[in-house]
């Protein structure tokens, strides 16, 4: 029941981000880490993954390129402004 759940969710989450890049590539994404803490960051969506995305973004005037796992925009580690 729970990996149903769990499926059903990052299916819903990758259909949104299908949606949200046909309109615009680019996301403003915050990572909640004490360690990392980045807030509202520009990126650009560069694929969307069955279970995460790849994104780049300029993080302290460095191109960064990481992926963000669906599992962690559900838990609240990661969230993007606008899903």
């Amino acid at each position: 029941m729970q990996k149903t759940l769990a499926n059903t969710q990052m299916s819903t989450i990758k259909e949104q981000l299908e949606h949200l890049q046909q309109r615009t590539s680019l996301i403003h994404v915050s990572i909640h880490n004490k360690r990392n803490r980045i807030v509202d960051a520009p990126s650009k969506i560069i694929g969307i993954y069955p279970r995460f995305l790849c994104v780049e973004s300029k993080v302290n005037e460095y191109v960064e390129r990481f992926t963000i796992n669906y599992t962690d925009l559900m838990i609240g580690n990661i969230s993007i402004k606008e899903l």
